[in-house]
């Protein structure tokens, strides 16, 4: 079976269970070994979903994705409550490292990246480039930061997809940014799909009128 394949599965029959609760539907689709296995250290390793229970008001979680010897590797999804996918993260070497994606009901709204320091050292080195003079200098980061903001960040309006701003970060520091205001297109669109809503109509609701009561 192919991650891809894997991943559909999950998605579709068991993104909103709790880890266990999941034993018997896991035995009947994946072959055993399959999912949530451990290499011969006791490492998490291939494929593996964690789930939380819902607990203080706060809905419940899923994630999913591959270990590498207890290390998270490539990308891992998250789920909320409802099923519904709300990030999309690249790992390597269990830290946040290349680009990440998060959604708000479906859509898209941040694309960013990150830099993932090593951890199995003390200080880890990034090369960075000066906005201005363009010119390349060495940053040495301890590693003990784990990652880092580290290249272009775009956000969108998760109603129509829209670009609305840009962020260029070096090791967590913001260089650039740039507004994009609402276009007198969208202005337009934007205000008649107001004037719509319940709040913003001029004419007050008014029963039929053999509902309404007289007071002769």
């Amino acid at each position: 079976m192919t991650i891809f394949k894997t991943i559909c599965l999950l998605i579709l029959t068991t993104a909103s269970a709790v880890v266990c609760a999941q034993s018997k539907q896991e035995a009947t689709l994946y072959p055993k070994g399959d999912i949530n296995k451990k290499d011969a250290n006791g490492k998490p390793d291939g494929m593996w979903l964690h789930s939380t229970a819902p607990r203080m008001g706060e809905g419940g979680t899923t994630e999913f994705g591959v270990y590498e010897h207890g290390n998270k590797a490539g990308i891992w999804y998250k789920l909320d409550g409802d099923g519904q996918l709300y990030a999309a993260e690249t790992y390597r070497n269990n830290v946040l490292d290349g680009e990440v994606k998060y959604y708000e009901n479906g859509r898209v709204t941040c694309i960013g990246y990150y830099r993932g320091l090593n951890p199995k050292y003390s200080h880890d080195t990034i090369y960075v480039t000066d906005p201005v003079s363009h010119k390349e200098t060495k940053r040495i980061i301890p590693t003990e930061r784990s990652t880092l903001k580290h290249g272009t960040w775009r956000f969108y309006d998760a109603d129509n997809g829209r670009l609305v701003r840009e962020e260029d970060y070096q090791v967590d520091e913001l260089v650039y940014h740039k507004d994009y205001p609402m276009s007198k297109a969208d202005s337009i669109l934007y205000l008649k799909r107001e004037s719509k809503m319940p709040h913003n109509r001029k004419k007050q609701y008014a029963p039929p009128p053999a509902k309404q009561v007289t007071y002769n």
